[in-house]
């Protein structure tokens, strides 16, 4: 089975599942309906002609249910594979791993999902993990990994008026930022898992399609997962159903068929090192969330890996881990630095060079060093939303690659290129609600001989990049029709 550029889908069906969820807050009868139907062949028919090409089931829970769903999946499966559906066999719980693998083996599952799984010799394994027990260095047929957010703009709980940041900005949930981290040091394809907010409200067909923007915009891809509502709509073939669920079938075709992104290399000018351990995930994880907020264009590098990377297109480098690194990365780093580059550390790097303070307030203080300065904070470093802001004014918006102008106020970008660096794309996001926006304009520092706005269910064109009055590069005017949530510019040098 090739999970490379596989479209998986969650299929909840069956008795273990109805086991799993029956003591669950708001199982209803219409749910386990829901969960019976979908253990039906005939459930399988809305799948027809769409990028989705692999069903999850629930496989082995630990629950005397295990066996009953293993016995009668058994048409789901059969009929999964005449229309060419992969199936994972999904095993969690305390469950018999090499039982459930036995059981999937010969049911003609494709592959397992398993907490832990570094292979079987007779069956692909997916490894299925949290985000605090990754097994980076797997060499499973994909990676699968929970723990994560349903993106969107994050409603405060009652009020129905969004959550702030500290810039009174609406907060947007996204596990953008992670995904970049975990590709930056996986080999493995990456599946993220997470289900739809619960307590038994619809939700919304593009709401689904923005997590799947999410995903895939930073490399991953998730495993689509349903809303209760749809899914019992899809079971009995309601039009409102069929209608969101071509919405969200559009989204998956439109990423499956530019699997090459995912190949692509960030083109960030500030590199973030970590080990990404213990405090130091949650402090250096939460400032590349902060970042991409900001659109602050970032490249992940783990200090593992760092000895083998090069620095080469880097204007700047932040490391805030709570040790220091060891003499030969120090070294590079200072190297680095001394050549022209921006270090932005914790008080523990020690001060050196001649002082240069900024021309406004930060909590660093800053002397140049060699060619290049040096940023060695004041105090402890514990606030993640001040280092992405002293970041980005310290390396100064005179460095900005992008520039996005009358979009949302809720959104990111991701600005990338091929290998060979005859392509580069930027992809914008928005977080926030509505279909269509007005007039946008996004200003990009390169001068690309030509260029292409690409929306998902849409046409490529043509689009002509304008002199900019302020800056060098060139201003592309996104036509007022252009969906708000998602667009993306293809660039060729």
């Amino acid at each position: 089975m090739q999970l490379e550029n596989a479209v998986p889908l969650r299929w909840p069906s069956g008795p273990l599942e109805i086991a799993r969820r029956g003591k669950s807050e708001g199982f209803d009868p219409e749910i386990r309906q829901t969960l019976e139907r979908w253990h039906d062949p005939a459930a399988l028919e809305f799948l027809n002609g769409t990028a989705v090409d692999c069903i999850a089931i629930s496989w082995a829970a630990g629950l005397p249910a295990d066996a009953e769903q293993q016995r009668t999946a058994g048409p789901l499966i059969d009929a999964a594979r005449r229309r060419n559906l992969a199936v994972v066999g999904w095993v969690d719980g305390a469950g018999d791993r090499k039982a459930a693998i036995a059981a999937a083996k010969t049911a003609g599952i494709e592959a397992v999902a398993i907490g832990g799984a570094a292979g079987s010799s007779d069956l692909p394994a997916i490894a299925w993990c949290e985000r605090e027990d990754v097994p980076w260095d797997s060499t499973a047929s994909a990676v699968a990994i929970g723990g994560n957010v349903w993106p969107g703009v994050n409603m405060a709980s009652g009020g129905g008026a969004a959550s702030a940041g500290p810039t009174s900005v609406p907060w947007l949930d996204s596990n953008g930022w992670y995904i970049q981290m975990a590709r930056a040091r996986l080999k493995a394809p990456l599946w993220l898992t997470f289900d739809p907010p619960g307590k038994g409200e619809a939700v919304l067909p593009r709401s689904h399609v923005k997590a799947i923007c999410d995903s895939e915009a930073a490399g991953g891809r998730w495993v689509i997962s349903l809303d209760d509502k749809l899914r019992s709509g899809l079971a009995a073939a309601t039009p409102a159903a069929i209608e969101g669920w071509k919405q969200i079938a559009a989204a998956a075709a439109f990423f499956k068929g530019h699997a090459n992104w995912k190949s692509y290399r960030s083109l960030g000018l500030m590199g973030v090192i970590s080990d990404f351990a213990g405090d130091n995930f949650g402090l250096t994880g939460e400032i590349l969330n902060l970042m991409a907020r900001r659109d602050l264009l970032f490249q992940v590098v783990w200090k593992s890996q760092a000895m083998e990377q090069t620095f080469s297109g880097l204007q700047a480098l932040l490391y805030t881990d709570s040790t220091m690194p060891d003499p030969a990365l120090r070294r590079k780093i200072a190297d680095f630095m001394e050549q022209g580059g921006l270090l932005l550390t914790s008080p523990a790097w020690g001060k050196e060079g001649k002082p240069a303070p900024p021309d406004f307030e930060t909590q660093f203080d800053v002397s140049v060093v060699g060619k290049g300065r040096l940023a060695v904070a004041r105090k402890a470093i514990d606030d993640p939303y001040e280092v992405a802001v002293d970041t980005q004014f310290l390396l100064s918006h005179r460095n900005d690659l992008v520039k996005t102008y009358n979009g949302a106020s809720s959104g990111c970008t991701r600005y990338t290129a091929s290998a060979d660096g005859k392509t580069a794309l930027l992809q914008c996001l928005s977080y926030a609600d509505g279909g269509r926006a007005g007039l946008r304009t996004i200003w990009v520092r390169e001068k690309y001989r030509s260029a292409r706005l690409l929306t998902i269910g849409g046409q490529p064109a043509p689009i002509d990049g304008q002199p900019s009055d302020e800056y060098i590069g060139a201003e592309y005017h996104l036509p007022a029709n252009a969906p708000q949530n998602y667009v993306a510019l293809e660039f060729e040098r």
